[in-house]
């Protein structure tokens, strides 16, 4: 059979007009600070977590086990979840002074990790 300029050869040695794309763009998981209510990419807030022992404490995996609550890595944001009782409301929890100093102390070191440097 005679070959002719259509065949599938020619096709093949010339270089492709579709270049391959990478894939999917993925979304960045989002969440919401509870004391300011800004939704903001979940590695950019700070997660306060309700162990099933019922301890606080401040997460910066995010893979701890228990109810959680995410906050800017701002003081302010925790004064004010602390104050208007919306942290206590999500993590369902009563929390009393010596907690509250304590999440301080942790929130403020992890506000050093979460903001990016510059």
């Amino acid at each position: 059979m005679k070959r002719t300029a259509h065949s599938s050869e020619a096709r093949r040695s010339e270089p492709s007009a579709v270049k391959a794309t990478p894939g999917p763009v993925r979304s960045l998981p989002q969440r919401t600070c509870v004391a300011c209510r800004t939704a903001r990419p979940k590695r950019e807030l700070v997660r306060v977590v309700r162990s099933p022992a019922g301890e606080l404490s401040v997460d910066l995996r995010g893979k701890a086990s228990g109810r959680g609550a995410y906050l800017d890595p701002d003081p302010g944001c925790l004064e004010r979840g602390l104050a208007e009782g919306a942290l206590a409301r999500a993590l369902e929890i009563d929390i009393d002074g010596m907690t509250a100093d304590r999440l301080r102390v942790e929130l403020a070191a992890a506000a050093k990790e979460r903001r990016p440097s510059a």
